[in-house]
């Protein structure tokens, strides 16, 4: 019995385009450095880029400190500034859920004298702090960059610093406010999960970024670990020096 079989048409095949490559890293120059974008937009893009280590490496790794420390004193400097005034001010009293009571018997000093007293110790908090995880990154990123990359390692640490430190800061003095708005009784949950966001995230970010920084300079996975994790550990050990030392400059709650 014969089979009869239709022919099948032939079909033109689609063109295969193939899908495009994924944007890992930004190649150009960061936004902050790009004179073509208004200053909002540069301002908000390198701080969002904070969040995007890898993408942002290479910018990152490319470039001068002048523009860096500009951006710095933008955006790291007011935090600094400020977010010692709740725990060092003697003759400000920031109660629970926002109350203030302003008590210039508390000190010898005028208001705006104790004030300019808090600050200042914030600022030199800040800047040991920063120049005790900064210093050994730099030293160490050159120590152990393999030479693979044209960019200057220890350069390319001091512009990751300047550009990414903003987040402690502002962490810091995030901290201070939600101390102050926190209520007279709050949950340990509450408490746990503000020292969590406030004060760990921001250094774990941190962490990430040398880490990133350290295997972009051709460091292997323990060197990258040892670039990453020892300055963040002289940081903390530094930090943990200054706050016994700047409990003696706290004021003294009064009683009940």
């Amino acid at each position: 019995m014969a089979c009869y079989t239709a022919p099948v048409p032939y079909i033109e095949p689609e063109e295969y385009q193939p899908e495009p490559p994924l944007r890992t890293q930004v190649t150009g120059p960061l936004a902050w450095e790009d004179p073509s974008l208004s200053f909002v937009r540069r301002l908000v893009s390198t701080l969002g880029a904070t969040f995007e280590p890898l993408r942002s490496i290479h910018a990152v790794a490319a470039g001068t400190v002048a523009p860096a420390l500009r951006f710095a004193l933008l955006t790291s400097l007011p935090f600094m500034l400020v977010w010692a005034i709740v725990p060092f001010t003697h003759t400000l009293l920031f109660k629970p859920s926002f109350g203030l009571e302003v008590q210039p018997e508390r000190s010898s000093l005028p208001v705006w004298l104790d004030l300019v007293r808090a600050v200042a110790i914030g600022l030199g908090f800040s800047l040991l702090s920063f120049l005790s995880w900064i210093l050994p990154f730099a030293s160490l990123v050159g120590a152990f960059a393999n030479g693979s990359r044209p960019e200057s390692p220890r350069l390319a640490a001091w512009r990751t610093a300047l550009y990414r430190n903003w987040i402690i800061p502002l962490g810091m003095a995030l901290f201070s406010l939600m101390v102050w708005a926190l209520p007279s009784d709050p949950s340990s949950v509450l408490v746990e999960i503000t020292v969590l966001s406030l004060q760990m995230l921001p250094r774990i970010l941190i962490l990430v970024h040398c880490h990133t920084m350290a295997r972009y300079f051709g460091a292997n996975g323990f060197g990258a670990l040892v670039v990453s994790v020892v300055p963040l550990a002289v940081q903390w050990a530094v930090s943990l020096s200054l706050q016994e030392g700047a409990a003696q400059l706290l004021p003294q709650m009064p009683p009940g």
